[in-house]
């Protein structure tokens, strides 16, 4: 029995749905799985590849065009190649291999990386038609995998045939990558670069904070911008500063323009290009701020909290379930003023939260290691395609 040949369709390899193909398919690539990744083309997909440039074995198919397109490659790449297992990568591609799989009925994994959150993922017009038609296709997967309790309870309340099999609902929670983060953090420490505040010109006398989400509605940049208003109109606005990190999604001029039309509150943000490690930056942010809408499981705020820098998030669907047992500041979900009151308390006293994050470190670290995730996907892909490794 030789090597196992995995397609992994992803609609979307950027951000957290990319951290977790990096962190969870090297376990399984080292146990003698091969990957055949199948997505839009673009930078996305780009830096994905170029993440896993070094994986022996490893194949790339482009889809032109973007998503759209999905379907006929997919349906092609079965007709013309073999694979012992396909993992999907959201429930978008997850119905698509779905129909052009039925009657190959290769063993068919899906990961489910997002909520669906009322008002920004609604099923839009015929909403009842499409659910029973994801619901029809789904259910004749092997395995859909929940990357939170939150995630799998979200799902089953719009799916909950999928409770009645065949297929299998197994949750396997999110991980981040502990040695890779300590390895970037001796290295940051070692040379000081980037030095946020030098480049900026921000003094230690201000609090410094970060948000390195995307800039997708539910993400809640549009909070943020809320609560900045108020902490500059409370005299704030030499006191707290924020670095942004800006991604290339659709979203991005118009979060641009709503900074630049508060001329008070945009000397208060700083922007940067997307960046491939966050570890720097994290470790030069006193707080982290995650003002999600809705989450499934956030890899960020679990970065953060093994590093030892606070974060101060919702209390969303999914994030919720991250920041539970740990030091966070935890504020109402959609709520500008309670977010603007938890980041001037800590500004106002900033190090017995400092404290407690450093504190907790050895156990977010223990609790958030991918390890035990990885060693559950890779059980999963053995009982669907056993590799020797």
């Amino acid at each position: 029995m030789g090597e196992r040949r995995v397609l992994i369709p992803v609609a979307n390899p950027v951000g957290g749905i990319r951290t977790y193909l990096i962190y969870n398919l090297r376990r399984l690539h080292e146990a003698g799985y091969r990957f055949t990744f199948l997505a839009p083309a673009g930078e996305g997909f780009d830096n994905l590849k170029k993440d896993t440039a070094t994986w022996e074995g490893t194949e790339y198919i482009d889809i032109p065009g973007g998503k759209k397109a999905g379907f006929s490659v997919i349906w092609r790449t079965l007709r013309k190649q073999r694979f012992d297992l396909i993992h999907s990568q959201g429930i978008r591609f997850g119905t698509l291999v779905a129909f052009a799989n039925f009657f190959r009925q290769i063993p068919h994994v899906i990961t489910l990386h997002n909520v669906i959150v009322s008002g920004y993922t609604d099923f839009g017009r015929f909403a009842f038609l499409k659910r029973q038609i994801i619901a029809f296709a789904t259910r004749r997967a092997s395995c859909i995998i929940p990357v939170s309790h939150d995630c799998e309870a979200n799902y089953l309340s719009f799916f909950p045939s999928w409770e009645k099999g065949p297929v299998q609902v197994k949750p396997i929670l999110n991980g981040i990558d502990v040695d890779r983060l300590e390895h970037s953090r001796v290295q940051f420490e070692a040379d000081r670069q980037p030095n946020l505040r030098e480049q900026f010109g921000i003094g230690d006398d201000v609090i410094l904070g970060g948000f390195f989400g995307r800039f997708m509605p539910e993400k809640g940049f549009d909070i943020v911008l809320s609560a900045l208003e108020m902490l500059e109109q409370r005299g704030y606005g030499n006191r707290f500063h924020i670095i942004v990190t800006t991604d290339h999604s659709g979203y991005l001029d118009e979060t641009l323009r709503d900074t630049a039309a508060k001329p008070n509150v945009a000397k208060m943000v700083h922007f940067l290009p997307a960046v491939p490690d966050i570890v720097p930056f994290l470790l030069q942010t006193d707080v982290l701020l995650v003002p999600s809408k809705g989450e499934a499981c956030p890899l960020l705020p679990m970065e953060a909290l093994v590093l030892g820098t606070p974060v101060i998030g919702s209390d969303c669907i999914g994030l919720r379930e991250v920041l539970s047992g740990t030091p966070s500041m935890i504020v109402p979900n959609k709520n500008a003023d309670a977010l603007a009151d938890a980041i001037a308390a800590f500004v106002e006293n900033p190090q017995p939260t400092k404290d407690a994050a450093k504190a907790h470190v050895a156990t977010a670290a223990k609790r958030f290691d991918v390890n035990t995730a990885a060693e559950q996907l890779l059980a999963l892909y053995q009982s669907f395609a056993p590799c020797p490794g």
